[in-house]
C-alpha cells in the first residue's frame, strides 16, 4: 500500500475517534460530567488543601474545575489539531497557507456543532466561550505540528551537511 494512503487512512481514524470520544463527552449528562472532571478536580483540591490548611475548599474547588474542564477543552481540540494537519500535510495540491485555513474552519465547526449539541443534553449549555478555547486548542496542535514539521526539516538538513562534508 502506498505511504501517503496509509497515513490518511490512519489520521483519518485518529480525526473520527477524537470527534466520537469528544461527542461522547458532549452526550454525558450534566451530573457524569461533573463527576467525570471531579475525579482529577478533588485530587487536585486535596493536594493544595494539604499543603495550604487556610484555604477555603469550596472556592478552590469551584475555581480548579473550571481550569480542569476548560483544559480538557483546550487539549482534546489540541489533539484534533494534530491529527487534522497531518491529514492535510498528506495533500500537497493545497498551499500550507490553505491547509491551515481548511482545519481552523474543521475544527470550528466541529466545536460549535459539538456546543450545539450539548444545548439538548440535560443539564448541560452551549457556550461561545468554549467554541473560542476548543478553537484555539485546534490552532495550538496546528501550530505543534508545524513546529515538529521544521524542526524534523532542520535535523535532516544538518544530518545531510555533514553527509557532504564527510564525502
Amino acid at each position: 500500500m502506498n505511504k501517503v494512503i496509509l497515513k490518511r487512512i490512519i489520521f483519518t481514524i485518529l480525526i473520527i475517534v477524537n470527534c466520537l470520544v469528544i461527542f461522547k463527552f458532549s452526550s454525558q449528562n450534566a451530573d457524569t460530567s461533573s463527576q467525570t472532571s471531579g475525579v482529577v478536580v478533588n485530587k487536585i483540591v486535596d493536594k493544595i488543601s494539604n499543603a495550604n490548611k487556610n484555604i477555603n475548599k469550596e472556592k478552590l474547588a469551584d475555581d480548579v474545575t473550571f481550569v480542569v474542564r476548560k483544559c480538557a477543552h483546550l487539549s482534546i481540540y489540541t489533539l484534533l489539531g494534530i491529527w487534522l494537519m497531518n491529514l492535510a500535510n498528506t495533500f500537497n495540491l493545497l498551499s500550507t497557507r490553505n491547509r491551515i485555513v481548511f482545519c481552523i474552519i474543521f475544527g470550528m465547526m466541529y466545536a460549535a456543532s459539538d456546543e450545539l449539541h450539548q444545548k439538548f443534553v440535560d443539564g448541560r449549555s452551549a457556550e461561545i466561550r468554549d467554541v473560542c478555547i476548543d478553537t484555539c486548542g485546534v490552532i495550538l496542535g496546528i501550530l505543534l505540528v508545524i513546529l515538529a514539521g521544521k524542526i524534523i526539516k532542520n535535523i535532516k538538513t544538518k544530518k545531510a551537511e555533514k553527509l557532504d562534508t564527510k564525502s
